[in-house]
């Protein structure tokens, strides 16, 4: 398993489609701020429309295009006419998709819309920025991204058996379908993706990925990084904005999560699995990271 993997199995990814938009004249629709843990994501099948965040970005999106939230930010999808105030369209359902439809049935804006949910507390999505679009026209045509696209849309349109449960688990392959793209476009260039693009530095993090609960030192990181005690410490924090200790903190509290969440382990064993000898000093530091003590987020889970 490479860093990525880890990386994206750590943040506990699960994806789902919800719903299909068929949009006609002019019309705004208004997003609110997602709950931490939530990343919404819009594909454009046909038509064109424009996205506006509270910052006051514009975003044009035509056919092809993939927008992903990867923090749930608040924003509004617009008609490419002029501006109207946001409406609330109206849901028709017995389809494979719920469809919200604002106007007639010839829509000229046809979009499918999902989340991705995750881990809260993700290395991965902290890294990721506000928004990312995935523009149509840096696909290849024959891709494995417009290959997904293009049966996400089949099963929508069908009403084949299993299309619903088939459509959750190809979303599922959608975020890593698109993460590798926009990695192919912007490189790993912020944070801790930041961090696997240095030679050295990306070394010790590899290191720290694979093996959280080993009892790392600044000396071993070093040495694995082949730097000085000195350098490695300010290249770390220079480059991941943070020390070591933060993020390998972090990196055993998503694995203990999943440990949680898909293990029937106790927590003394969760504890030793992740590099703490004490029971009590775990849940003292997941807590502090998760807001919940370990054994109360394992009954809600």
């Amino acid at each position: 398993m490479n860093s990525i993997d880890k990386l994206i199995s750590l943040a506990n990814v699960r994806g789902s489609l919800d719903l299909r938009c068929q949009f006609q004249g002019d019309w705004a629709l208004e997003h609110g701020q997602e709950a931490l843990g939530m990343a919404p994501y819009h594909i454009v099948l046909a038509g064109e429309c424009r996205v506006e965040f509270p910052d006051g970005q514009r975003l044009p999106m035509r056919a092809g295009d993939i927008l992903l939230l990867p923090s749930g930010t608040a924003h509004v999808i617009h008609s490419p006419g002029k501006t109207v105030a946001p409406r609330k369209p109206e849901v028709i359902t017995g389809g494979v998709l719920r469809v919200h439809r604002i106007g007639g049935a010839s829509p000229d804006l046809d979009m499918l819309c999902g989340r991705f949910h995750y881990n809260r507390a993700s290395l991965l999505f902290a890294a990721l920025p506000a928004y990312l679009v995935i523009p149509s026209g840096a696909l290849p045509a024959n891709g494995p991204l417009t290959a997904l696209v293009a049966m996400l849309r089949g099963e929508a349109d069908g009403e084949q058996a299993g299309a619903r449960f088939l459509l959750d688990a190809l979303s599922q392959a959608l975020f890593t379908l698109m993460l590798r793209a926009h990695l192919a476009t912007h490189g790993q260039d912020s944070g801790t993706l930041a961090l696997l693009a240095d030679k050295r530095l990306g070394r010790a993090w590899q290191a720290m990925l694979a093996d959280p609960a080993h009892d790392w030192t600044i000396d071993s990181l070093a040495e694995t990084a082949s730097m000085s005690r000195a350098t490695f410490m300010r290249a770390f924090v220079k480059v991941a904005g943070v020390s070591p200790w933060l993020l390998l903190t972090q990196v055993r509290m998503e694995l203990a999560f999943s440990l949680l969440s898909h293990s029937h382990l106790g927590l003394n064993d969760i504890a030793a699995q992740v590099g703490y000898q004490s029971q009590a000093a775990f849940s003292k530091k997941f807590k502090e990271v998760y807001g919940e003590a370990p054994g109360r987020v394992r009954k809600g889970i």
